[in-house]
């Protein structure tokens, strides 16, 4: 049986358009728990700057939501809001809160038409309400804007070539002449923006946000044309006004550009989504203080994606030397390449067990709880004599 003494940390991300990271974390837990009742098991939802992030960073460290309407990344108004970690005077912030794709149905989804505006109106509250540091998460957009939304919401204006003002929206950005920064926000330059990122990929060229992610935001070869064209537009245009070279900052392209006015125009600063969540909630602690890691995320595979929990987690545990368990509701190649892979002592997928995989994802809660199970039976109790 389970030796009393040994811990588990349960440390998923969500399973996108499934279940959040802390229920994930809890199901798993479950199914442990029914075979072993005195398991000492710790649930630790974890993210890496996509969807869910700020409900993960509430999660650790509390903090107050602070509710209000924005505009939708079509500009109709959305209930949004952000969190505050009040004890750093932090606000922290989800782009897919206001600019996300899931807010949108499949026929809207149209990165020529929509925006970051939302994203920027959430900023430009903190900023007023006299934050000291912001945390940006950028993941689920639906927007390739470079970033004009947010910076309309800041004080930012655009014209074109007749010098009538451009609503900001994906199309825009290529027609673009000159842009006014006279009416920025005051608190832009001075207040720190970390921007939350699991890419690496620059904002223009064959990796760059448009031919990348347009795609899967609804552009066609044409749109993703125009969108490239808007991106290189609105890129010359902040470097022949401040110097700066958005394709030398790897993760410009995240978000369709999305940070592109708060690196320019602010303090804005690119970071590695789970590296800022695990400095916030102190994962490095829980780690060491962990016998067997049990990690997931939604689909995993042979390619290890940059910024990825999976990957992340695994580094982590095998620097400190745990056993790590992967769990994913659908695991991608020959599950011995993986193990190797990750150093994972098993990968757990929900397809395997699941009819399909509308079945996995409609009635995943009982299919981790049974994997749940098998890790109790086939890994965790050989776990104690490793």
């Amino acid at each position: 049986m389970l030796t009393p003494g040994k811990k588990i940390l349960i440390a998923p991300d969500s399973f996108k358009d499934c279940l959040p990271a802390e229920e994930v974390a809890r199901y798993l837990g479950e199914g442990i728990s029914e075979r072993h009742p005195d398991a000492g098991i710790t649930l630790f939802p974890v993210a890496d700057g996509g969807e869910g992030t700020t409900a993960c960073i509430s999660f650790h460290r509390g903090g107050t939501w602070k509710k209000l309407t924005v505009s939708d990344p079509l500009h109709r108004p959305v209930q949004s809001g952000y969190l505050v970690l009040e004890d750093e005077q932090t606000a922290v912030i989800e782009l897919a809160a206001a600019s996300g794709l899931e807010l949108l149905t499949p026929e809207e989804r149209n990165p020529l038409r929509t925006s970051t505006l939302g994203t920027g109106e959430l900023i430009k509250d903190a900023l007023d309400s006299g934050v000291e540091k912001i945390i940006l998460t950028v993941g689920g957009s639906a927007t390739v804007d470079g970033g004009i939304g947010i910076a309309s919401a800041l004080g930012f204006r655009f014209t074109g070539e007749e010098g009538g003002e451009l609503a900001p929206c994906g199309e825009a950005a290529g027609k673009i002449r000159e842009i006014d920064s006279s009416g920025v926000h005051p608190r832009l330059k001075d207040t720190p923006v970390i921007i939350a990122t699991d890419v690496q990929n620059l904002l223009n060229g064959s990796e760059g946000a448009a031919r990348v992610y347009g795609p899967q935001k609804g552009a066609d070869e044409e749109a993703v044309g125009i969108l490239e064209t808007g991106l290189r537009n609105l890129s010359g245009l902040i470097f022949d006004a401040t110097g700066f070279e958005a394709d030398v900052h790897p993760g410009t392209g995240a978000a369709g550009g999305a940070a592109l006015f708060l690196m320019a125009y602010g303090k804005g600063t690119l970071e590695r989504g789970f590296d800022i969540v695990a400095g916030l909630t102190g994962f490095d602690v829980a780690i060491r203080e962990s016998d067997i890691i049990i990690t997931g995320e939604g689909r995993i595979d042979t390619q290890t994606a940059y910024g990825k929990v999976v990957a992340s987690v695994a580094g982590m545990a095998s620097a400190a030397g745990k056993t790590l368990v992967i769990v994913a509701g659908i695991a991608e190649g020959d599950r011995q390449e993986l193990r190797l892979q990750y150093g994972a002592a098993g990968v757990y997928s929900l397809a395997d067990i699941a009819e399909g995989m509308e079945d996995s994802i409609a009635n995943a809660a009982e299919y981790l709880k049974a994997t749940g199970l098998m890790i109790a039976d086939e890994l965790i109790h050989s776990a104690d004599h490793l």
